[in-house]
């Protein structure tokens, strides 16, 4: 075995995905499944759509590559950050749709897939309750009217917003309620026929699991939830679900002595910043807490005594399998 490694249980992938998805199934809402956090590794992409899930999201054009190339040119992908003006080309190539605030951006992608002679679906992202991208409510239809007259090779596909990703503040049914409106409002006045109202991530879960999402909001891009068993809004589980579908193990190089006769002992991990950051994981078997780390050092302290040899291992959160997954230190073993 190579360590660190990290171990991905693919059942306990498989059985949040099945009880996620059928959950949002019942309340008329589609799933994206959002794969920036395991790198748009194809193991796990594949469970996702064997079990249903059959659009990808992500905000890193070579997630989306390895998606395109593993799944052909059927998959439906979606760019889920702002795109770059900068990597425009590459997007039109490889997206079917982007969520979109800025009409530079749009008319950029309009006029590459005007060359291409493809056209681009875009989903216009309204600022509600997390202060990340967005636009105001009240500038989404001179936005939408913008893009209409001047954007001959894009269309509307629909609306979206975020909560809990930067702020703190929870999700609220009267931000959903709004995107509603402004739906209503778009197809009213401009005569756009708008398909999808993207509620929101993983920090909705309650509002589903509640049946308090309002009417008209028909899709939610998921990613946390189904990969640790939780919603962001206060990090509660959801039934069913596991939250250790990701090990971390990590390889003890080194042991001391503690002075003075403490009851704790002290090792040393071949486990750094290289390969995650130790604030993103909290240690499972023995019980430990690491103290300190640098590059490719993790010092540790634990009531347990261990040896040079000895295998740790560790819960990472959302960031600390994201760290993980993108490290080519960590080697990746799938369990099943």
């Amino acid at each position: 075995m190579h360590y660190p490694c990290l171990k991905i249980n693919l059942s306990k992938v498989e059985n949040n995905i099945r009880i996620i998805n059928g959950r949002c199934a019942t309340s008329g809402i589609s799933v994206v499944g959002v794969s920036k956090c395991f790198f748009g590794d194809a193991v796990i992409a594949g469970l996702f759509k064997k079990n249903g899930i059959k659009i990808f999201g992500d905000s890193r054009i070579l997630n989306l590559i390895k998606l395109r190339k593993h799944f052909g040119p059927a998959q439906d992908l979606y760019m889920l950050r702002t795109p770059m003006i900068t990597e425009v080309k590459e997007l039109a190539g490889i997206c079917n749709t982007s969520m979109n605030t800025q009409r530079e951006t749009v008319k950029a992608i309009s006029g590459q897939c005007q060359s291409l002679g493809k056209r681009h679906k875009i989903i216009v992202m309204v600022e509600t309750d997390d202060r990340r991208e967005g636009l105001l409510p009240e500038q989404v239809l001179s936005f939408c009217a913008y893009v209409q007259k001047n954007c001959r090779a894009i269309d509307m596909l629909g609306i979206g917003t975020n909560a809990r990703c930067i702020t703190n503040k929870r999700p609220k049914r009267k931000s959903l309620e709004l995107l509603v409106e402004l739906k209503e409002e778009i197809e009213h006045k401009l005569g756009i026929n708008i398909q999808v109202v993207s509620g929101g991530n993983s920090s909705i879960w309650d509002l589903i699991e509640n049946d308090d999402v309002p009417s008209g909001i028909n899709q939610v891009r998921i990613g946390e939830a189904i990969l640790l068993g939780h919603e962001t809004a206060q990090y509660k589980a959801i039934k069913g679900t596991y939250s250790d579908a990701f090990i971390l193990e990590a390889e003890i190089i080194e042991t001391k002595k503690r002075s003075g006769g403490s009851a704790s002992h002290r090792a040393i991990a071949a486990l750094g910043l290289q390969d995650v950051y130790f604030k993103n994981i909290k240690a499972a078997e023995p019980p430990a807490v690491i103290e300190s780390q640098s590059s490719d050092h993790s010092v540790i302290e634990t009531a347990v005594k261990i040896k040079t040899g000895d295998i740790i291992s560790f819960k990472p959160d959302y960031f600390g399998i994201l760290s993980c997954m993108s490290s080519p230190f960590v080697k990746k073993v799938y369990i099943i």
